[in-house]
């Protein structure tokens, strides 16, 4: 619910998002004046209790890591900043990409988890493991992880 008052006129007027459709959606994390995340949606539908986005052709872009990540699916908490990514998941900065199925944003943890299987592919390196997390200072892949290392040439 969004309150809008006119300091001209003294008339309230309330606006519902409520079951609201959304296309070319963006919304904005800032702390303290500085963009933490950014997050656009071609599709966004608001649920009834406007508490939850199901989202469609997602893309969160992270400028303090020069990180972007897409997916084709997704549903985003607007009270916590939670997500949960599916469906196609690609994430790349300048130093590496990642890949995978499903995913979910904890925005108090600043962490990625996924209890599905991951890559990462890097200039010199391919690593793959079944579940994993990643942070702003640390990646870290569990169970059945293959890793290959190029050497310098």
């Amino acid at each position: 619910m969004f309150n809008y008052l006119d300091k001209e006129h003294p008339i309230k007027v309330k606006v519902s998002m409520e079951g609201s459709f959304f296309r070319d959606a963006q919304f904005i994390q800032k702390k303290d004046g500085q963009l933490k995340l950014q997050l656009f949606s071609k599709e966004a539908l608001m649920s009834d209790d406007g508490k939850l986005m199901d989202l469609r052709e997602l893309t969160m872009f992270f400028p303090e890591k020069n990180l972007t990540v897409k997916a084709r699916k997704g549903f985003y908490w607007i009270e916590s900043g939670d997500l949960i990514l599916s469906e196609g998941i690609e994430g790349f900065s300048k130093d590496y990409k990642i890949y995978g199925t499903e995913a979910y944003w904890s925005a108090k943890d600043k962490t990625l988890y996924s209890d599905n299987p991951l890559k990462i592919e890097g200039n010199r390196f391919i690593i793959e493991g079944n579940s994993g997390k990643a942070s702003e200072n640390l990646i870290e892949l569990k169970k059945g992880v293959k890793a290959i290392v190029y050497s310098k040439k």
